[in-house]
């Protein structure tokens, strides 16, 4: 009833009109090829709640002509002027590779210049009226939880252990394909609630490829088992998500440790490999902004690299973010520690996180320029991600990478009895540019004889203090940063 009411009068809106929704729903709701410049709102019926309860995806919930054969539970396809208010998704699952849920999914296609509509694939519709753009999508204040792909749950299976198809999202934003029309514009994702997905290799909240002048701010994203936001280029085309500022989130507790699709197959069962999600991710993105987030407990902090062969992530900016990582308690989990200030109850995923601030170029012949992190904070006190031999920095820069400035940040460490956390470690020194690290505030430093890389480290040797650091690191690095405050040598604020 819903979809026809917007299939029928989605184009032919003149003004801003909302469908209000009241109780429990039990189907998807679609807006399909809305290209009307008036804004549809669906949102709850004012003094009543709205709840998508959705159970299994159903073949009929994906949009024939979408790029990546993904289902929203509120799915909003080649279309453009659309938010979705207040809502509550949830329940909506699948098992295995077949299908691909999402709690609410956007996506526009631009793979192809095929204007006729009754063809597949064809040129997204929002680019064919108007002023020729996707544009003016607002999700807001929704509660999306319980979107889940049991499959990376499933330890006895080895079809989907360490499967890549294994996918499912809380929020999925996607631009896809070459990038033959214009981006997706102006995208909010805010004040949004996503809890308790099962995502397999799929991110909690994805931005992904033609996405333009986009902002995600003061999301609450915790007790999921990927990555909590994902800015992403080139994985659909030849398009970076770009022009966007991530702010104001609180992502706490994601651990994939439980999650199958990143198991590894060993004597008739799927174990657990190494955790590797980030709270806040960028993948590949350009002009990124990331700014005042609280990352608790993730895996790996704040991440900032670049997956797909031969590419960059470029222009990526971190700022007034506090990072933290609990010791915990088991290499297993459950693994305790604490939530957040202000965050009722405990962390279970506590002490399995490599990195509060990873820099790095994962993918082959790729690279990351162009990263200015200021006036963070950074505390990595985790105990049980890596093997001892590793260690588990705070700070870590890897790859190829070039013209970084980390300058006028707190980076924290566990204490003098600590033996696996690095304040700064270089895993492979820069290839080139103008690289700057210094105004740095450092704390409790190890002075444990047996530490792994010391305190700070290059790739072929290792410094316990601060002073043997700024005399042997060979660039110059720190020369003004101190122990315990910051430099009356720096200026209170971070360079412009």
């Amino acid at each position: 009833m819903i979809n026809s009411w917007i299939a029928k009068n989605e184009n032919s809106i003149t003004s801003t009109t909302v469908v209000c929704l009241a109780g429990t729903f039990t189907s998807p709701i679609h807006v399909w090829s809305k290209y009307s410049a008036a804004l549809l709102e669906i949102a709850p019926e004012p003094g009543n709640t709205a709840t998508l309860k959705l159970g299994q995806v159903a073949a009929s919930d994906i949009n024939p002509n979408e790029y990546s054969g993904d289902a929203g539970g509120v799915s909003i396809v080649d279309s453009r002027s659309v938010e979705i208010y207040g809502l509550t998704i949830e329940n909506y699952t699948t098992d295995g590779t077949t299908y691909t849920p999402a709690g609410i999914l956007v996506q526009v296609r631009s793979d192809t210049t095929n204007t006729n509509q009754g063809t597949v694939p064809h040129e997204s519709a929002c680019f064919l009226h108007g002023d020729h753009a996707c544009s003016g999508i607002y999700i807001l204040d929704n509660t999306v939880q319980n979107i889940s792909n049991t499959a990376d749950e499933n330890f006895s299976a080895r079809s989907v252990c360490g499967n890549g198809n294994v996918d499912g999202y809380g929020i999925e934003t996607i631009a896809a394909g070459s990038a033959t029309s214009p981006a997706l514009q102006h995208l909010v994702i805010e004040d949004n609630t996503v809890t308790n997905t099962r995502t397999g290799q799929s991110e909690t909240v994805a931005i992904n490829g033609d996405i333009t002048d986009f902002l995600a701010a003061d999301n609450v994203i915790h007790d999921v088992d990927n990555i909590g936001v994902d800015t992403i280029g080139w994985e659909t085309g030849t398009s970076q998500a770009n022009h966007g500022l991530v702010k104001g989130n609180t992502v706490y507790n994601v651990d994939t440790y439980n999650d199958a699709a990143y198991g590894k197959w060993n004597g008739g069962h799927c174990q657990p490999s190494q955790e590797n999600a980030a709270g806040i991710y960028d993948d590949g993105g350009s002009y990124i902004w990331i700014d005042s987030n609280t990352v608790w407990n993730t895996n790996q902090g704040i991440n900032l690299d670049v997956e797909t062969s031969g590419r960059e992530t470029d222009h990526i900016l971190v700022s007034n973010n506090t990072v933290r990582n609990d010791p915990g308690t088991s290499a297993s989990d459950p693994s305790t520690g604490t939530n957040p200030p202000g965050t009722a109850g405990t962390s279970t995923v506590a002490g399995h996180d490599p990195f509060a601030l990873y820099i790095d170029a994962f993918g082959s012949n790729t690279a990351i320029n162009d990263v200015y992190v200021h006036d963070n904070t950074f505390q990595n006190e985790s105990q049980y991600f890596l093997t001892p031999s590793y260690g588990m920095p705070v700070v870590d820069l890897g790859g190829n990478w070039s013209n970084v400035q980390i300058w006028h940040n707190t980076i924290e460490g566990m204490g003098a009895s600590d033996r696996y956390n690095p304040l700064f470690e270089v895993d492979k020194t820069p290839s080139g540019g103008t690289n700057t690290v210094n105004c740095n505030d450092y704390n409790y430093l190890s002075t444990a004889s047996n530490t792994v890389n010391g305190n700070f480290a290059l790739p072929h040797s290792n410094f316990m203090t601060l002073p043997e650091w700024q005399a042997g690191n060979r660039f110059g690095w720190d020369a003004d940063s101190e122990v315990g405050g910051f430099s009356s040598n720096c200026p209170s604020q971070s360079i412009r």
